[in-house]
């Protein structure tokens, strides 16, 4: 990647932080469409048209088309990781985002850094966790528990909930096991970040394609995304939040001083999400929900700025 070192201070800090807030403004978006599309059609299109970006981006940065230089064992860990990150999870995360709104739903995948954390402490990486990290798991927890526990009587639609906040769950640990294996697959050949992304998102869009192939409706999600309105907001979804959102929490990660603050800056998406789900979405929230985000984002920081 270009610009080895921080053109400015506390450009790494600045740029995680705005990685959050284009996250968190492509799912505003996600959740504007969703009368118009399903979920697997949302993340078909999203991985196509971020896939592209980073096709692009590779050949002008690279003159190639092609990641070069990537071991074949490599290149099958970063396809896993993209098939079960970008598309098993990435449907399963726009299912819940439609069933419970982008908030609540970005809580729920606060629960991926306490996943990697605790899995990662088991063999065969048996990474050693401090007394502070068990701390800021158990607070961010804490925090995400008291988000999603709601009053019967205030859902609309308690079946739907319900299946929105399963449906989050699953995607989170889906997630976890593809950050484990970009880990893996980083250590192996230190592949750039770049490639690595660029082999990740075509393996995501490949396999959402191969599912709507086997579930023989890859025709239905192709109509819908290629609808005209659909098709603008999610090119500009896809480049905002998903290229320009890698990009810049790379650069963030590769920047900041301290990768813990960075890690925490990623995080504050469930943070931005509050004021953008009030303007953009008309949703209400209650003192508990905006409390309870603050605590799991705490708990976040708590992780990674102690350890």
């Amino acid at each position: 990647m270009p610009l080895a070192t921080a053109p400015f201070p506390w450009a790494g800090e600045l740029y995680a932080a705005v990685s959050a807030l284009l996250w968190a403004s492509a799912h505003i978006v996600f959740a504007r469409i969703k009368p118009a599309i399903s979920a697997s059609a949302l993340n078909l299109g999203k991985n196509a048209f971020a896939t592209l970006f980073f096709l692009i981006t590779l050949a002008l940065w690279t003159g190639s088309l092609w990641p070069q230089g990537m071991s074949v064992e490599t290149v099958l860990l970063f396809s896993a990781s993209g098939f079960l990150g970008l598309s098993l999870c990435d449907t399963l995360l726009l299912r819940s985002l439609l069933d419970i709104g982008p908030q609540r739903m970005t809580l729920l995948f606060l629960s991926v850094p306490v996943l990697v954390a605790l899995l990662a402490s088991l063999p065969p990486l048996d990474e050693q966790q401090p007394l502070s990290a068990w701390l800021g798991m158990a607070i961010c927890i804490g925090g995400i528990a008291l988000a999603i526990r709601r009053r019967q009587a205030d859902i609309d639609d308690p079946a739907r909930y319900r299946r929105g906040i399963r449906t989050g769950l699953i995607a989170a640990l889906l997630q976890t096991m593809a950050i484990l294996l970009v880990r893996h697959g980083l250590a192996q050949d230190d592949a750039p970040l770049l490639e690595s992304a660029v082999v990740r998102m075509t393996a995501g869009t490949v396999g959402v394609m191969l599912l709507g192939v086997l579930s023989g409706r890859l025709t239905r999600w192709t109509r819908e995304v290629c609808r005209p309105d659909a098709f603008r907001m999610l090119a500009g979804a896809a480049f905002v939040g998903t290229f320009l959102g890698i990009l810049t929490n790379q650069f963030g990660l590769k920047w900041s001083a301290h990768a813990g603050v960075a890690t925490t800056l990623n995080s504050l998406m469930p943070i931005y999400l509050l004021p953008l789900s009030v303007l953009f979405l008309g949703e209400r929230f209650g003192r508990r929900e905006i409390v309870a985000s603050f605590i799991a984002v705490g708990g976040v920081a708590v992780m990674f700025l102690a350890s």
